[in-house]
């Protein structure tokens, strides 16, 4: 049987989050019965002292369970170590390897420079990326590794950002974000639901990063994450996708098992709006980390972004200081990215 390796990349406040967490709960009565995650949110929150615990959980529950779980965190500490071990799951707790956006605050993420942390300490030949707040039935894995059997990739469907607040308490409406995303708001809690097609099969480029699916080796002939996506709100590799249906020789389907997923409230950096910058950008190539955009693209977008946005982040342009990392090499000698856990050590 194949090993799925559950990458998920954290570094947030745990006392924070487990306050909002406790908001939550004293509100569930005010979830609609309608509401399918309504039993699985209340058994997922109930006696934790974390916030990795709702996917933890989740985890250790699954049917399928050839799995390992390579949490990547920026700043571990006992609280982690003494959560995890609490659950029967095959997992490694490993601290992020250095970034140059590390010293310039956490305002700065770098979820790309996490995963490729957790991807270097996996060893199963299928990876499944996850976000870190997320939860879920246990028939996911096993949805996960049937697809793979089959040449299959999947990308999952989910409910995200759910929340609760008082402010919206007595509303119900339906809200349309964009042209493929819809929020829905009943009497305080609201959740926001992104559709994907009922066809067998989704484009490559839909490897979205709260639950998909990818090869160890596919992974390593884009050579990981592209990490120069770091430092930005969510710091998300835009182009995965794309370069992943360059060289893929798999299809993609969607998950008919559902996502769900907590919302918290990220620092909103204006450091650069990635989506724009993807159209001034020339790189057509496969494989990440191993390019730069050229002074004239810089310049081409600065003062696009000063015009339309105004005043730039004093290090949006750090991201030309992001060093080249050859994921192969380092996947193969395991040194970066301390170990600080490992359930089949301690």
């Amino acid at each position: 049987m194949d090993k799925i390796s559950v990458l998920l990349p954290t570094k947030r406040d745990n006392e924070k989050l487990l306050e909002r967490f406790r908001y939550f709960e004293k509100n569930m009565e005010l979830i609609p019965n309608s509401t399918n995650f309504k039993d699985l949110l209340i058994n997922r929150l109930e006696g934790i002292k974390h916030y990795l615990e709702p996917t933890l959980k989740s985890l250790e529950k699954q049917k399928y369970k050839n799995l390992e779980l390579i949490i990547s965190h920026r700043n571990p500490s006992k609280d982690e170590i003494d959560t995890i071990s609490s659950y029967n799951i095959n997992c490694k707790l490993v601290k992020e390897k250095p970034s140059i956006w590390h010293d310039l605050g956490v305002k700065y993420p770098t979820l790309c420079n996490n995963i490729n942390t957790a991807f270097i300490h996996s060893t199963g030949e299928l990876l499944w990326r996850l976000d870190d707040l997320t939860f879920f039935d246990n028939r996911v894995t096993q949805e996960l590794i049937n697809n793979w059997n089959n040449k299959l990739y999947t990308t999952s469907r989910a409910i995200r950002c759910i929340e609760y607040d008082d402010i919206k308490k007595g509303i119900n409406t339906i809200n349309r974000l964009g042209p493929n995303k819809v929020e829905y708001i009943n009497n305080g809690w609201s959740y926001q639901y992104k559709p994907l097609s009922d066809n067998l099969y989704i484009p490559m480029s839909m490897c979205w990063g709260f639950s998909s699916t990818i090869s160890k080796d596919e992974f390593i002939e884009l050579n990981g994450q592209d990490e120069l996506w770091d430092g930005a709100i969510c710091g998300t590799d835009m182009e995965l996708g794309r370069r992943l249906d360059v060289i893929s020789k798999y299809k993609r389907v969607v998950g008919k098992e559902i996502i769900y997923e907590l919302d918290d409230v990220p620092y909103k950096s204006n450091i650069r709006d990635d989506v724009m910058f993807r159209k001034f950008c020339t790189y057509k190539g496969h494989k990440a980390n191993c390019w730069k955009p050229d002074k004239r693209t810089m310049r081409l977008y600065k003062r696009w972004h000063e015009h339309e946005k105004g005043e730039l982040d004093l290090n949006w342009n750090k991201m030309l200081d992001v060093p080249y990392i050859d994921v192969k090499k380092e996947y193969e000698k395991k040194l970066i990215g301390e170990i600080i856990y490992d359930s089949c050590i301690n």
